[in-house]
């Protein structure tokens, strides 16, 4: 005879504490956890990105305190566009040279360099210099150049020769931001266009 026990194997209590979890009740469960660890991946990728953005900042302006410091120094900034010139200049291996009237801007000679090493305004190794700076003060460092957190060169845009054609007041410098992309341009004169487009959307300027 069968027992009526609500210990019974075959009561409804057992059969109901047995049972496992639904096919439903399971996707629910994976669908709550994949929705948390898209929230916390979003948060995580946006307090990244806040933090990359503030180092941008206060890199462009150590970059910015050391044109100011080479322009002290030599009179102007530095004449050029290409990023390696541009650490190599306020690193101290660059400088204008003057021939009569004419003046250019050009890398400094071995016989330039003292014994304790050129005159530096910036120290490289607080950035993220793409180079390798050289061990003695008076060897000049190989090809490199100062890149944002997003491993792209800072822009620096200034007269390339001392024309005149240059008319805007002290140079561009900013970062392409997190996206790599740039529509900015700079014109001869030194106008530059900064469209409201997705490429420039989180550029950062200097003194911004």
């Amino acid at each position: 005879m069968l027992s009526d026990s609500p210990h019974s194997a075959f009561s409804p209590r057992a059969r109901s504490s047995n049972r496992g979890f639904t096919l439903i009740e399971l996707l629910m469960v994976i669908a709550i956890i994949m929705i948390l660890a898209g929230i916390t991946f979003g948060i995580s990728r946006g307090v990244q990105n806040a933090q990359a953005r503030a180092a941008a900042k206060a890199e462009l302006a150590v970059i910015g305190q050391a044109l100011e410091g080479y322009k002290l120094t030599h009179g102007d900034y530095p004449w050029t566009t290409d990023g390696d010139e541009l650490a190599k200049a306020l690193m101290g291996w660059m400088k204008f040279n003057r021939t009569g009237t004419t003046i250019s801007f050009d890398a400094v000679t071995a016989s330039d360099v003292p014994a304790n090493g050129p005159k530096s305004f910036i120290d490289a190794t607080k950035l993220n210099y793409s180079g390798t700076l050289p061990a003695a003060a008076t060897t000049a460092p190989g090809v490199g150049l100062f890149q944002d957190p997003w491993g792209n060169a800072y822009v620096y845009q200034y007269k390339t020769s001392g024309t005149g054609s240059w008319e805007v007041f002290g140079y561009h410098l900013y970062s392409k931001g997190g996206n790599s992309l740039d529509g900015t341009t700079v014109a001869n004169t030194g106008v530059l266009t900064r469209p409201q487009s997705e490429d420039d959307v989180d550029n950062i300027y200097a003194g911004e």
